[in-house]
């Protein structure tokens, strides 16, 4: 009797087993923890933490023509929690790479926004980012790039499916 980690017909090999699915785990655990060691390596050099790195490219991208970015916008980039954004832009403020500006559209919110230093540490690192983001891509084609853009916003959700169905089943009662 084979004993498998999932049932899924698709998911399983011909013969049966999850070998394969096994695999691709590991690998994707492999490269999960291999972006994570580039975005902390490119945060050291913008000397800020791994999530201050994060917000900062989230921020600068999405900066719009109303002066910032707000923080359910970036905290729904980032697949993080607004107060977890504001505590991290707070800290970005004190290092005078972030400000916060009121939100013309919302009077109770605020439109974060990169400072000047904030712009320069950016554009500093900008040759580095390309290089590290085309080297972790290299292998990846135009038909595989929108193909893995595709598989990774539906595991995105389909993920935390899992683990909101985990956490229903931890919880007494």
């Amino acid at each position: 009797m084979i004993v498998t980690s999932v049932s899924r017909p698709e998911l399983l090999d011909r013969d049966g087993s999850d070998r394969d699915f096994r695999h691709m785990v590991y690998d994707l655990l492999t490269v999960g923890v291999r972006m994570q060691e580039v975005r902390d390596r490119l945060a050291a050099e913008m000397e800020v933490s791994g999530p201050q790195y994060g917000l900062l490219m989230a921020i600068f991208h999405l900066q719009d023509e109303i002066g910032g970015a707000g923080v359910g916008a970036v905290a729904r980039q980032l697949h993080v929690s607004g107060p977890f954004v504001t505590a991290q832009a707070n800290r970005l403020v004190v290092l005078g790479l972030v400000e916060k500006r009121p939100n013309p559209d919302d009077g109770r919110g605020v439109l974060l926004c990169l400072t000047g230093d904030g712009m320069q540490r950016i554009a500093q690192s900008l040759p580095v980012i390309q290089r590290a983001n085309d080297a972790f891509f290299g292998s990846v084609d135009r038909l595989h790039f929108v193909a893995l853009s595709d598989l990774a916003a539906s595991l995105e959700e389909s993920s935390g499916q899992a683990v909101r169905m985990l956490k229903e089943l931890s919880e007494p009662g």
